[in-house]
């Protein structure tokens, strides 16, 4: 892949790092929107082309790949035309609103040739597939709770009235879309779709849902799905079963850093709790390197069926996001 990237923001300078560890992957251009911020960005990382006009940057020859990462409201239109241009892309998550215009970037692709897909790390992760290979060991699943929780740097701004991209409706911004999308991806890869989903929220003074949770019903079992960006607490996911517990943690579901496995517990009042636990995760490399290493290979072994169960499992979570959406009040 020869990658042009849109953005500037930090996901951009880690994908850029990630693709840069990736064989066969190569950032050749940069766009943002002023000359001034596009060449200061190319130059922070050696990069040697900067555009500040996106239509010059998506007819360079030379670029075969165009990664997304711009405010979320942009991620849509700006994917479609990169699409148009003949190019594959790289869309960061939250992929779109509504499954519509997902379904209308997946045909837009198809008819063109061409690729598109969610940078989405949770479901690429090494120890994310541990945690499939061991569930199991859990028995019958009952619970699960998975928290990702991190206070925005920008929420002191917002409550002085003063609203960025990240807590603005316009802009696709919240809790929900930025941050719970890791939740949902997480309990949907490892038990698909779910019978209903429900999201509670915290709304600020603009209608934007500060903090969430959604419940997702199975037939028999409740994942429950928090995203905070107005508070922040340990992130962690327990698996919850009749044989024991699988817990992840480490930075965040889209991270899973690591895994262990902790034997079941009966009544623990009055005694003294010597916790067990059996490592089962790895020490894995920079978490965004790996889907940069799917994404490569799909694209250079023409893996239809892989991306089809990519395309497949972001069109899942966009609809459950969508109907979530639904429900907020205001």
């Amino acid at each position: 892949m020869r990658v042009g990237t849109i953005g500037s923001g930090v996901i951009v300078d880690r994908m850029i790092d990630a693709m840069r560890q990736t064989k066969d992957v190569e950032v050749v251009a940069v766009y943002s929107r002023t000359k001034e911020k596009a060449e200061a960005y190319a130059q922070k990382h050696q990069i040697e082309k900067s555009y500040h006009d996106l239509e010059k940057m998506l007819q360079d020859i030379t670029i075969d790949t165009i990664y997304v990462a711009s405010p979320n409201s942009l991620h849509f239109e700006q994917s479609k035309r990169a699409l148009q241009s003949g190019k594959h892309v790289i869309c960061e998550k939250p992929f779109t609103p509504t499954l519509r215009e997902a379904q209308e970037l997946f045909d837009l692709a198809d008819q063109n040739n061409r690729y598109i897909f969610e940078a989405i790390t949770t479901i690429h992760l090494p120890n994310y597939q541990i945690v499939k290979e061991h569930l199991r060991d859990t028995g019958k699943v009952q619970l699960v709770q998975c928290n990702f929780s991190q206070f925005s740097s920008r929420y002191d701004k917002y409550k002085n009235h003063q609203v960025t991209n990240v807590f603005d409706p316009a802009f696709n911004g919240g809790a929900l879309m930025d941050i719970n999308v890791y939740c949902l991806h997480f309990v949907t890869g490892l038990f698909g779709k779910p019978d209903s989903i429900e999201y509670n929220a915290n709304q600020g003074f603009n209608g934007i849902d500060t903090s969430g949770i959604a419940i997702l019903r199975y037939p028999d079992k409740l994942a429950i799905c928090v995203g905070a960006k107005d508070s922040s607490s340990p992130n962690q996911v327990f698996i919850q079963g009749d044989q024991g517990t699988i817990r992840v943690y480490g930075s965040s579901c889209g991270v899973c850093k690591h895994v262990q496995f902790l034997p079941l517990k009966g009544d623990m009042i009055g005694k003294e709790d010597q916790e067990t636990t059996v490592e089962l995760g790895i020490d894995q490399l920079p978490h965004m390197i790996y889907e940069c290493q799917v994404f490569e290979n799909i694209i250079q072994k023409d893996d239809k069926k892989e991306y089809q169960r990519l395309c497949e499992q972001t069109k899942l979570v966009v609809s459950l996001i969508e109907e979530a959406h639904s429900q907020l009040q205001g």
